[in-house]
């Protein structure tokens, strides 16, 4: 386990591959849960947020399948996540990483092959000069792809997980709680077939054009 006291920390949340996921882009592309594409679209992440002298670590549900995700990933520090909602594992996310000392913390899914490392960057650059601002990195389904901060934010509860008003409500939810809120350049997650067509990251793009 890396030692994160001090440190910038991006984490990536995920599903081991075996477990499934992704159901409704499964679903919309008439196919079973494929662990290749899930391996893809999370490594391509990770590559995504690789920065200089940012640490990374990989946050695995269920508990149990850290192992697989380590073979997978073995240069990246791989955690269990806690269970319970979006909002709560997040919450749990930063909470245990700022308990471990990190600096200041950054959670993204693995549905972000497409991340570049510069909105990463920009989101500790800004923290940097800010420290207590919350950033938010907006998706254009209404979600958000990002959400970095150098302390724990009280704006996971009340949030509609999965709805097109996640942006706006954790938005809302800042405000009241007195959190000046920055955002970055808005991206795409993949969670329809529209948006993995448009992936260039070369794992996931190489799915695509063998099976689709």
């Amino acid at each position: 386990m890396v030692d994160v006291a001090g440190a910038r920390v991006v984490a990536i949340l995920t599903r081991a591959p075996s477990a499934g996921g992704k159901s409704r882009l499964f679903a919309a592309l008439g196919r079973p849960s494929d662990p290749a594409l899930l391996r893809a679209l999370l490594l391509d992440t990770v590559d995504g947020a690789s920065v200089p002298d940012v640490a990374r670590v990989i946050l695995v549900e269920p508990a149990a399948a850290c192992d697989e995700v380590r073979r997978i990933a073995p240069h990246v520090d791989v955690r269990p996540q806690t269970t319970g909602s979006l909002g709560v594992r997040m919450q749990s996310a930063m909470r245990d990483l700022f308990d471990c000392g990190a600096a200041a913390v950054a959670i993204v899914g693995s549905d972000l092959p497409d991340l570049e490392p510069r909105l990463v960057a920009d989101a500790f650059s800004a923290l940097d000069a800010d420290p207590s601002l919350l950033i938010l990195g907006p998706a254009r389904d209404g979600g958000y792809y990002l959400i970095a901060a150098t302390r724990t934010p009280d704006v996971f509860d009340g949030i509609d997980w999965g709805s097109t008003q996640v942006l706006e409500q954790t938005r809302t939810a800042a405000a009241d709680r007195g959190w000046r809120v920055r955002l970055l350049a808005p991206m795409d997650d993949v969670d329809v077939p529209e948006a993995l067509t448009r992936v260039a990251a070369r794992r996931t793009a190489r799915w695509v054009a063998e099976h689709l």
